[in-house]
């Protein structure tokens, strides 16, 4: 119950933010943005949930997600010591191109190490999917809009 309780307020703080922000829009012009407010969203919860587990066996999606909601609250506290507040985004303050391939050299180097794993729980899916959407976003940090077909016209 606890968990379903953090990841209902999780998603719940991320659409409120999105619709306090005016991001909710029809047709979803800025869905990638929207969608990367709702990841961070689950990375901040990521951690609090991992360490209620009762089995300290998990898989490498449970590692990225671990990862990623610790690198959201390192950041975020050492925001909070500088004194940066106001212009802190809470849920994705590294950006998509750092974020993205820190938890690429995550994967690749869990996968080296031990493998995928065999558990795939809903923590070790859920931490695959953060995952694979962070990579994404960071691939398309680096690719330059007009090779993609995004310019403004």
């Amino acid at each position: 119950m606890v968990n379903a309780a953090l990841m209902v307020g999780a998603v719940g703080t991320g659409l409120w933010m999105l619709v306090v922000r005016g991001r909710v829009s029809w047709p979803p012009h800025e869905l990638l943005a929207a969608t990367s407010t709702l990841a961070g969203c689950l990375a901040l919860v990521g951690p609090l949930i991992l360490a209620r587990r009762e089995r300290s066996e998990g898989g490498l999606g449970d590692l990225v997600w671990l990862t990623g909601g610790i690198l959201v609250w390192v950041f975020d506290l050492a925001a909070l010591t500088r004194g940066e507040v106001p212009s802190l985004t809470w849920v994705n303050p590294l950006g998509a191109q750092t974020m993205g391939l820190t938890i690429l050299a995550v994967i690749v180097s869990g996968w080296k190490a031990h493998g995928p794993g065999q558990s795939w729980s809903w923590t070790n899916v859920t931490g695959w999917m953060l995952g694979l959407f962070w990579v994404g976003m960071a691939v398309a940090a680096l690719v330059p809009s007009r090779s993609l077909g995004l310019v403004a016209r």
